[in-house]
């Protein structure tokens, strides 16, 4: 059984982008996301994880794992729903290796927001989001660095040819210079609003969008909510900014999160699905 890699980080950190690097490589494929829903159901053993994933693979996507592993490729699977199974996947595949992505929290929650899939309505709930999922993916570093790699999605825009050559050697593959122009590959997935950015060069500019998109008050409050991990990550850019939150705002915050959430969640659900039958 191939070991295979497994990438990982919030939703809005710039998995995709990573994955469509990655995936330009000729001894590497990534296969972005195609859902954790069931995979990980219990009981299961080793075997049955594995038929699972692979059974995806083929019946969703055409992938032959087998395939790709006789021509010597390496393959894996990019999705953020991973998060909560990290422990789960290293367990049962004991040689597999993990690459995280992290990316400044006022840029997630603002990504969030716009997108409106639910995931963090207002910047309260959005930052708690963040902090859970990071300090989850960074526990699960520490405790495996053997086979670990994380960096900073701003690592990866301002030197992508620094961070893509230690991901190679991470994964023991030579250095292909088709992954810095990944955006002139096909899509190998559908195109959406949410990863049409990956089809052009990188833009350094969209570091510092967040801070158009939220008030003092708000970068604050992300900032009150997710300081430790920030100073961890050495996010230091305006987190100066500290805003107090009260237990009401809190309730408020977390009932729209509840409300407006759900609401988002089932309108993009039935987008997708009139976009499928068309």
């Amino acid at each position: 059984m191939q070991q295979p890699i497994f990438i990982v980080g919030t939703q809005r950190s710039g998995t995709t982008l990573l994955t469509r690097m990655l995936s330009a490589h000729p001894g590497l494929f990534i296969q972005n996301e195609m859902g954790a829903y069931g995979v990980f159901d219990k009981p299961y053993t080793t075997e049955v994880l594995h038929d699972r994933i692979t059974g995806r693979l083929l019946e969703r996507h055409a992938i032959d794992v087998t395939l790709l592993e006789s021509k010597g490729i390496q393959w894996g699977w990019k999705d953020p729903m991973l998060t909560p199974h990290l422990d789960e996947l290293a367990e049962h595949y004991p040689g597999s290796k993990f690459i995280v992505i992290i990316r400044d929290p006022r840029a997630v929650v603002a990504s969030y927001i716009d997108n409106a899939w639910g995931l963090g309505t207002n910047p309260y709930t959005g930052a708690l989001l963040w902090q859970d999922e990071v300090a989850t993916q960074l526990e699960f570093c520490c405790a495996n660095r053997h086979r670990c790699l994380w960096f900073t999605y701003e690592n990866l825009i301002e030197d992508n040819l620094q961070v893509l050559t230690r991901i190679c050697e991470f994964l023991d593959v030579d250095f292909d210079h088709g992954m810095l122009e990944y955006y002139k590959k096909p899509l190998e997935f559908g195109q959406n609003r949410s990863n049409m950015n990956t089809q052009k060069p990188i833009e350094k500019s969209s570091l510092s969008k967040w801070k158009a998109a939220f008030s003092p008050r708000q970068i604050g409050i992300i900032n009150n909510v997710c300081q430790d991990v920030m100073t961890e990550l050495n996010y230091t850019d305006m987190a100066d900014l500290n805003t107090c939150i009260g237990g009401l705002e809190k309730s408020y915050y977390k009932l729209h999160q509840k409300i407006m959430g759900e609401l988002q969640l089932q309108y993009q659900l039935r987008k997708a699905r009139r976009n499928a039958r068309k």
